[in-house]
């Protein structure tokens, strides 16, 4: 064998070594990491952003394999326990669905109903409300020989549970003439009470409107802040 001959030999020996060397530091490194990350499981999450009380169909959710050590407790994994109920509060694409974060329909636990009203979409509305808000409904009625023109929240706290898009409403004043406005229709998860009170104002009231409240804010107002007498406005 001649110097060149033993110079390749020697090469494809250090060659060899080093393969073997590298097989045992990658077999290594995945069983290290193996041991770290530990079995697999499924989880669902959600494949797009999900707003508030937005009812969960099969296609907004999907089974994704994760290492169990990193899945929470509360994790759900199958889409039956998903499927038909609705998200508390909004979430964001990606994040893994757990127990509390999907509740049943407000509107149809005992108790409640779902009542819909068509709200001026400017005064009423004007783009800011959102399934999940909670409102105070506000009707302003006429004066008449007996009683003078007021504004009353005639509901407070309500919860609302899908708001619609706007649509041309046909009305009519008190002399009979017919006009034309931007109304949404609302839907709201009202107590029995509450659902007449609100049945009986959207019939007589002039307006209706939706007085936004801020988040974590459910005091009843003070019976003397719940209504506004017309003939203040002369004191």
């Amino acid at each position: 064998m001649n110097p060149r001959q033993r110079r390749g030999a020697l090469l494809l020996v250090v060659t060899s070594i080093g393969a073997i060397v590298v097989f045992f530091a990658v077999l290594t490194f995945v069983g290290d990491v193996s041991s770290k990350v530990g079995p697999m499981t499924v989880v669902l999450q959600f494949t797009r952003d999900v707003a508030a009380l937005e009812p969960i169909e099969s296609d907004m959710i999907t089974v994704v394999e994760v290492p169990e050590r990193w899945v929470p407790t509360t994790a759900l994994r199958s889409e039956k326990d998903v499927v038909g109920l609705v998200a508390a509060t909004g979430y964001t694409a990606g994040s893994t669905v757990q127990t509390g974060m999907l509740v049943p329909r407000p509107g149809v636990q005992p108790g409640y109903r779902e009542v819909a009203i068509v709200v001026d979409a400017e005064t009423g509305v004007a783009g800011k409300v959102a399934p999940g808000n909670h409102v105070d409904i506000i009707a302003t009625v006429a004066g008449d020989d007996h009683n003078p023109a007021r504004s009353e929240i005639w509901v407070s706290n309500a919860l609302v549970l899908e708001v619609g898009v706007p649509a041309d409403v046909q009305g009519s004043d008190s002399t009979g003439n017919f006009s034309t406005s931007r109304g949404v229709p609302v839907t709201f998860a009202l107590t029995s009470a509450d659902a007449l009170r609100l049945a009986y104002i959207e019939s007589f009231s002039v307006k209706l409107r939706l007085a936004l409240r801020g988040a974590g804010d459910d005091q009843e107002p003070a019976p003397a802040d719940r209504v506004f007498l017309g003939d203040r406005a002369g004191s």
